[in-house]
């Protein structure tokens, strides 16, 4: 009897294990995880839907959850070979990933989807809403993370260092560092320096330097950092043996209010400057270049100034890109301005004064710093034409009867030679452009299709000519069929690898 039972038992778990894997064969799933589901205030939480199953129903686009907004999305598929007890089956697998901040304690609800025919649904996850550790620790605690400005009243234009600082005891096992820097919404920002790494007593720092310089003024506020850390730590697994696993914790640095001032007086830039420059030549000949270098430097930022316009009529003018750097020399921002101008022409001209205005929050004044006026001499250059005025024997000696007969006789005659000059000019044009157009359509064509065009080589290649002889000679040549002259063929292949060279 007993052995009938055991038996029996034994017959009804082989059964029931064969439908278990038959079913797990045959079923597909649908589930739903989140990375944490006790979220810190003002941080992001990922959740991550995945299908699973021979066959199933895409994934919808999800835009929103429980009104919150998703903030970003990302999708995996994948597919594997599958054999349980002779049963063969393709598995595909699809998941999808979705960002978002909740505002509070929240509910993610159920998702359903059709999976191998059937409707299969996920389960609904709480989340819940912590708000995060701020400020420097007390001495038990095992990270921080802070933020400081170096005042916290400004004039609109005035440079701010924001300087972010992490901490945590040197005794911690740290497997991962994952940094958020702020916002800076209200603000034009940019690191200054390297992260800078020490060790003082029993805590290591991190800390990262910020130039800010307002956008607008008012009171502005600053956004706190965020960072995530992973601490090392010993996990016991299933089946008895240990693993190392990262233990997160989620820190906010305070967010702050700055006031800022708008000057009271006009300006270009705020700070304290002085300004250099220096031009190669006043004499060259035809078509050469005049080359132009403006420089500032002082106290303050110039990251954020327009920097100085030229226009001159009949002068082809190239700039680069201003260059500027900012390093912080102890609680002041230094920084370092260079923009070069080039100038060519056929004829001689004058590069103008410019001058830029440079409030001085100290003292509440506005400095000008004025550049040179440049007069330059062209060698060679084109002279104007001047119509000569024809005077002959007769018409001074004409009386007054005769003037007015000469008058009446060109006010006649005169529609009669400006409509034969017309005709004249409309049939020179229309030859011209019969000859010549053709050839100026496939050329620009051609220019299309090599990837580059002639002002752009221009651009290129005029800052550069003192570097080579064979790129001023070219640049020579584009200048040439830039003002007309259609007897230059240029060779594309030694151009583009002047391009490739300089650019």
């Amino acid at each position: 009897m007993i052995r009938t039972l055991g038996s029996r038992i034994r017959k009804l778990f082989f059964i029931v294990l064969i439908i278990g894997q038959w079913s797990l064969l045959q079923a597909g799933s649908v589930t739903a995880t989140v990375d944490e589901s006790e979220i810190v205030e003002g941080n992001s939480v990922l959740l991550t839907l995945t299908v699973v199953g021979e066959q199933s129903d895409k994934l919808p686009d999800i835009s929103e959850i429980n009104g919150i907004p998703v903030e970003s999305s990302s999708r995996n598929f994948g597919s594997s070979f599958m054999s349980i007890n002779g049963q063969n089956k393709m598995e595909h697998t699809q998941s999808l990933t979705l960002e978002f901040k909740p505002d509070g304690n929240m509910t993610i609800p159920s998702f359903q989807v059709k999976v191998d025919g059937k409707i299969e649904a996920t389960e609904p996850i709480n989340l819940t809403l912590v708000k995060a550790k701020v400020g420097l620790p007390n001495s038990d605690e095992k990270f921080s993370l802070d933020i400081k400005l170096n005042k916290s009243k400004a004039y609109l234009g005035e440079p701010i260092i924001a300087t972010v600082l992490f901490k945590q005891r040197r005794n911690i096992d740290v497997m991962d560092i994952q940094y958020e820097q702020p916002a800076f919404k209200d603000f034009f920002s940019k690191v200054i320096g390297q992260q800078k790494n020490y060790n003082k007593g029993e805590y290591a720092f991190l800390e990262l330097q910020y130039l800010l310089i307002p956008k607008h003024d008012g009171n502005l506020t600053l956004e706190p950092a965020r960072a995530k850390v992973a601490e090392r730590v010993r996990q016991k697994q299933f089946g008895g043996w240990f693993s190392d696993v990262p233990q997160w914790s989620n820190l906010t640095s305070p967010s702050l209010i700055l006031e800022v001032i708008k000057p009271s007086k006009a300006h270009d830039v705020v700070g304290n400057f002085k300004l250099n420059e220096h031009i190669d030549s006043q004499k060259v000949e035809v078509n050469k270049p005049v080359n132009l270098q403006i420089e500032i430097t002082g106290e303050g930022s110039l990251d954020d100034f327009e920097g100085l316009k030229f226009e001159l009529d009949g002068v082809t003018i190239y700039s680069d890109d201003a260059k500027v750097e900012s390093k912080l020399v102890g609680e002041k921002v230094e920084s370092h301005y260079v923009k070069s101008f080039v100038f060519i022409a056929d004829h001689d001209f004058t590069i103008p004064s410019k001058t830029i205005r440079v409030y001085d929050y100290r003292t509440d004044e506005v400095k000008l710093l004025t550049t040179k006026s440049y007069d330059i001499k062209v060698n060679g250059a084109k002279q104007a034409m001047v119509q000569p005025m024809v005077y002959t024997k007769n018409s001074r000696e004409n009386n007054t009867t005769n003037n007015t007969i000469s008058s009446t006789t060109l006010v006649n005659t005169l529609p009669s030679i400006v409509a034969l000059f017309l005709a004249f000019v409309l049939g020179v044009v229309v030859t011209l452009l019969l000859k010549y157009l053709p050839t100026l359509v496939l050329s620009k064509w051609r220019m299309k299709k090599f990837g580059f065009n002639y002002d752009e080589a221009l651009q290129v290649l005029y800052p550069k000519m003192s570097q080579s002889p064979d790129v001023e000679a070219m640049v020579r040549q584009l200048y040439a069929i830039k003002q007309g002259d259609k007897s230059i063929q240029i060779d594309k292949k030694v151009l583009k690898a002047m391009l490739k060279h300089y650019q």
